[in-house]
């Protein structure tokens, strides 16, 4: 048994103890004095900072922003340091007021603030700055919090991208240094794009939780570096089955160039555009149908060359074009338009007609797949290994953490991929569920793209609303064999796991834009493709409607971007599942402007769950460029950064209108309102084309003088003229972002314009 001894004290030692004790009691009552004597006291900013949280201070410093980065935010600074100050008390104080403001000190999510304010004045406007710190990404630290700071040469992961709200942005300097930035909901930014360049950058640094985050007040904390870049990225336009135009802007004039090739070294050469302009146009030619193209953008004033990034493109196929899309669940066929546009239902039928595609299959079948099980799949399976037996290739891609109960029932000398369980930080799931059958067929019409929101099993078939989307056309099925390909590792019929790549892995090397059979159809692949960024601007080009369906919508940023478009007048409607988050916030910021025109699938009293992703776009009418958006990508941040999923948007009215009798159908059953004399109803501006490259014109029966002005997002005019009603109107001045159109005369109406 171990033995405890007690001794006795030391007297000498006991007495010494007390002394410093009674020391130490004193200096700490003195201190405390000391606080307490600084609450009515103006100190430093530094001394500030270094008092206990809870102290009560007051502090003068000159504010480094305005209303711009929330109404009762500032960053002030006094010479000594920075601090961040909020309250409702400091709201009217704008950049280069000196304030004085008395609270105490606090951590909001881990950036000290002075909050809790019970006095705030202005004691002067208009004082100089403080010069803005030199550091590099890395830098945005502890250190910097609440620093005026500068970071050159630095550009944005989403360049050319319209900036949302409550979104981050990654940027990386020339050293390969990362940071993010964030755009608060109701910034100035919003609307803006991007700058395809490298930029010198002056902002605040700020800490939200674990993150330091990079805050600009405005577009101009943003300067472009060299006197030439690019304020419009690339673009293809003009797709034929022999080539295509490539165009593209620039802040000043210069001559355009591009260097192409059939692979990624840009062996053919150089070609030669237009001289001396700002709008730049270089044709490829002499190609042939369905040929993938790579490229990449220049054009050179004097000695200064800006360079876009190479990409990849390809020429339209001469396929028959054909789409077809089904829904599992009814339709409403009194909002067919025409009359004759009749949205297809297939009740426990999408097996069925799966089967059927694979059956025509000639040489090969690529498949990928969420979740494949043996509840009422028999004919798919059935349909896979009849195609196997008859000498087609088969190539199957399935998420591997699914049981897949299906898979055992597949001929077992089918090569299987099951993609690999990476740790949740890095990689989530392979999500897609799409199939390319006879991709490289030489007869072009054999080729056939599946996709859409339906996983193979017996609910997703029979019970959860659904949709599946069939495009026949080469170019688009080498498109989505590129991507299958990329996680198979080869392209022959065996796996290679030493090169293949899913999720963050992959890269962006698929072509976007398809002429098919003279429809515009985009095609997106997460998360290598910033999908996330296509989707909001999709969103903002809504003109007069917008139709969401959709199981969860989580982005922040897209629910800001649906919120934008009712303010300027255009008719929204949504129904969400999201049984798990309950609405979550996101359905809260739209809940706010849409009221009843937003509601959730009603569990109670309808079979299954809403498992659609799809969103429809001024379906009413074809002049605004009506579209629809569909494909296995929720509008989650999983899906943007992390999951493997595809996403399609096919520009066509008639598309769109099946897919709004399918809505309609969805949001009415649970407890939605769309009557008849809900459709066509915009008492805007008529808008064409919309978005627009160059010019536009105002819709109307007559060719009544009127005066059109534009306004920036922030309310500024920017142009004037009187004309007539139908006149084109040149905006090629104009960079990238969204408008407001005001029509004054003998018609009054205000509109939007999106400029690419």
């Amino acid at each position: 048994m171990k033995k405890i001894i007690f001794k006795a004290p030391n007297y000498r030692g006991f007495v010494v103890l007390q002394m410093m004790m009674k020391n130490i009691f004193l200096t700490i009552t003195i201190y405390v004095a000391f606080i307490n004597s600084l609450s009515g006291q103006n100190i430093s900013i530094a001394a500030a900072r270094a008092l206990p949280v809870g102290s009560t201070v007051t502090v003068t410093g000159v504010c480094l922003n305005g209303a711009e980065l929330g109404s009762n935010i500032r960053y002030i600074n006094d010479g000594t340091g920075y601090i961040a100050i909020f309250g409702n008390l400091v709201s009217t104080s704008t950049t280069g007021d000196e304030i004085t403001v008395t609270g105490a000190t606090v951590q909001f999510q881990n950036l000290l603030e002075v909050g809790t304010l019970t006095n705030a004045t202005i004691n002067s406007s208009g004082n100089l700055l403080p010069a803005a710190a030199l550091i590099t990404p890395f830098q945005l630290d502890e250190m910097h919090e609440s620093w005026l700071i500068k970071m050159d040469n630095i550009s944005f992961a989403n360049a050319g991208a319209v900036i949302g709200g409550n979104a981050t942005y990654n940027f990386s300097n020339s050293n390969g240094e990362t940071g993010v930035m964030y755009v608060r909901g109701g910034s100035p930014l919003i609307g803006q794009t991007l700058p395809l360049g490298n930029v010198n950058a002056t902002g605040i640094c700020t800490q939200y939780q674990s993150s330091y985050q990079f805050l600009l007040r405005s577009m101009a904390d943003l300067v472009p570096v060299g006197s030439l870049y690019f304020t419009q990225t690339p673009y293809p336009v003009n797709i034929t089955t022999s080539g295509f135009e490539l165009d593209w802007e620039t802040n000043i004039n210069s001559s355009s160039f591009i260097k192409y090739g059939k692979t990624p070294l840009l062996e053919l050469g150089v070609i030669y555009g237009n001289s001396n302009t700002t709008s730049h146009i270089v044709t490829v030619t002499g190609g042939l149908p369905s040929e993938v193209y790579y490229a990449q953008c220049f054009s050179v004033a004097g000695t200064d060359t800006a360079f876009s990034d190479s990409e990849i493109y390809i020429t339209a196929s001469g396929s028959s074009g054909d789409i077809k899309c089904y829904f599992n669940r009814s339709v409403d066929h009194t909002r067919a338009n025409p009359p004759t546009n009749l949205a297809m239902q297939l009740t426990s039928a999408i097996d069925d007609t799966l089967k059927a595609y694979m059956d025509r299959a000639i040489s090969t079948i690529d498949i990928t797949i969420y979740n494949l099980d043996n509840n009422n799949t028999s004919n798919i399976i059935q349909g896979i290994n009849d195609a196997y037996a008859r000498g087609v290739q088969v190539r199957i891609i399935a998420d591997g953490s699914n049981a897949n109960n299906g898979l055992p029932f597949i001929n077992s000398n089918i090569p299987v991929v099951l993609s690999p369980q990476l740790p949740l930080f890095y990689y989530s799931i392979m999500h897609n569920k799409f199939v390319v059958i006879d991709a490289n067929h030489s007869d072009v019409n054999k080729a056939v793209v599946w996709t859409g929101s339906t996983n193979w099993t017996g609910n997703q078939l029979n019970t959860d609303a659904n949709n599946v989307i069939i495009i026949q056309d080469k170019s688009l099925a080498k498109a989505y064999t590129i991507e299958f390909e990329e996680m198979w590792g080869s392209n022959t019929a065996i796996p290679n796991a030493s090169n293949s790549k899913f999720g963050p892995d992959k890269m962006d090397n698929t072509p976007h834009e398809f002429n098919i059979n003279g429809k515009r159809v985009e095609c997106y692949f997460s998360p290598s493709d910033k999908v996330n960024s296509e989707i909001e601007r999709t969103i903002l080009t809504a003109n007069t409607q917008l139709q969401l369906a959709a199981m969860v919508i989580t982005r922040y940023d897209l629910a800001y971007a649906i919120a934008a478009t009712v303010g300027w007048g255009v008719d929204a409607n949504a129904i969400l599942d999201d049984s798990a988050n309950g609405g979550g916030t996101s359905f809260l910021i739209m809940e706010a402007v849409m009221h009843n025109k937003i509601v959730m699938y009603d569990h109670a009293a309808l079979p299954g769950i809403l498992h659609h992703k799809y969103m429809i776009i001024d379906q009413d009418n074809a002049s605004n460029d009506a579209l629809v958006l569909t494909g296995s990508h929720n509008f989650s941040s999983t899906a943007n950064s992390k999951n493997d999923e595809n996403t399609l948007m096919v520009h066509d009215a008639s598309i769109a209108n099946q897919y709004y009798q399918e809505f309609v159908s969805r949001f009415n059953e649970s407890g939605g309102g769309l009557g008849l004399n809900d459709d066509n109803t915009y008492h805007g501006l008529q808008i064409f084309p919309n978005p627009t490259r160059s010019e536009f014109a105002i819709i109307s029966n007559d060719r009544s003088l009127v005066m059109v002005t534009i306004y920036n997002s922030k309310g500024q005019q920017l142009f004037q003229t009187r004309g007539q009603l139908q006149d084109r109107i040149n905006v090629d001045f104009l960079p990238q972002g969204i408008y407001h159109i005001e029509v004054s005369g003998t018609l009054q109406a205000h509109g939007r314009l999106v400029k690419y």
